[in-house]
């Protein structure tokens, strides 16, 4: 066929309709086919991605405060999902009320309280602690120009207790003030239980002596240099006793759970693990948090890092558990009439560290 045939022969394809339509039908076959092989490769690659199914879920219990931070970590950066877990989050208020949730199995695995989880074991609640959050970043505050050296001049004084005589908070100060200060703060002082906010107020109005104020609270406070500090619990804890302090907020959960889910257990330590490597990699979720908590002063927020950076438990190893077991010995010792009768057995686990 010539040049001219093969030109004619082209435009007459062009101009015949019949042509035209099965060259338009081909191609439409093409794009579906194409479209159809995307989707179909989506859809597989959806698949494969770790995702949480209805029995790999378990209710988590938070309350509001600095123990939220891994937890906050954890979940805004996918690290759960990664394990392929899901949590139901159970959210409260206050402190005691999660203990209660933790210790009456409305919760699976929780944030608790080291001294009140171990009250809770001895008075028959299958509690066990699996792991360490942080040790505490709390402090206790006077006035500036007050007289209030040392915890021995608490004596026939107002304390400002933010989680009450019966916190795990106020169970470690109580502890020292006695075995290093000879004061029994239950016995010896006048104490005073409100919102942190409100004893930062009061103490500004010389209503009391001194305040022991949550987490955030005493890094504000502190970042502020509206008041003089009389103890940082964990740096006194550590120049008494040499080495690490011991966490007083744990992860917890109960023996039922943790024996029929074993599985759920191990992979959301993993995951908490995971959360505390991102948090060493990845400083910027300091800030984060801190903008989440609406913390805006940088002085705030670089005290924030520093001083809960360097009490979060990273290891729950054989020496952060005789830790514990010690501090435990000490509580019961010390003022086990008011805390903890009994020191209870079995309480701290590592059967389940990855």
């Amino acid at each position: 066929m010539t040049g001219r045939s093969l030109e004619k022969n082209s435009l007459d394809m062009q101009n015949d309709p019949a042509a035209n339509d099965a060259k338009n039908a081909n191609t439409c076959w093409r794009r579906w086919r194409h479209s159809r092989l995307t989707l179909l490769f989506l859809l597989l690659f959806t698949g494969c991605a770790a995702k949480p199914d209805a029995g790999r879920t378990f209710k988590l219990g938070v309350t509001s405060g600095a123990q939220e931070f891994v937890d906050f970590v954890m979940e805004g950066h996918g690290l759960l999902d990664q394990a392929g877990l899901k949590a139901d989050k159970v959210k409260s208020l206050s402190p005691a009320n999660l203990h209660l949730m933790i210790a009456e199995r409305k919760v699976d695995i929780g944030f608790g309280g080291f001294t009140t989880m171990a009250t809770a074991r001895t008075e028959g609640k299958d509690l066990i602690v699996i792991f360490g959050v942080f040790s505490p970043v709390n402090m206790v505050f006077v006035a500036k120009d007050s007289p209030i050296k040392t915890l021995s001049d608490l004596k026939g004084k107002k304390l400002g207790v933010f989680g009450g005589p019966g916190s795990t908070t106020f169970a470690f100060l109580a502890v020292f003030a006695r075995n290093w200060y000879g004061t029994d703060l239950f016995h010896d002082a006048e104490l005073v239980t409100a919102p942190a906010p409100a004893l930062v107020e009061l103490l500004g109005k010389r209503d009391i002596d001194a305040a022991l104020l949550g987490t955030v609270e005493s890094i504000q406070t502190f970042a502020q240099d509206r008041y003089r500090v009389l103890v940082d619990l964990s740096a006194e804890y550590k120049a008494h006793q040499g080495g690490r302090a011991p966490a007083h907020v744990t992860v917890a959960t109960n023996e039922e759970f943790a024996n029929t889910h074993g599985d759920i257990v191990r992979d959301y330590l993993k995951a908490y693990k995971n959360t505390l490597q991102y948090i060493h990699a990845h400083p910027e979720v300091w800030d984060e948090y801190a903008a989440s908590i609406k913390m805006d002063n940088p002085a705030e927020r670089a005290l924030l890092q520093q001083k809960m950076g360097s009490n979060l438990v990273e290891n729950w190893d054989a020496d952060q558990i005789a830790l514990q077991n010690d501090y435990l010995k000490l509580v019961h010792n010390i003022i086990g009439d008011s805390v903890l009768k009994v020191v209870p057995q079995d309480l701290i686990r590592n059967d389940f560290i990855p």
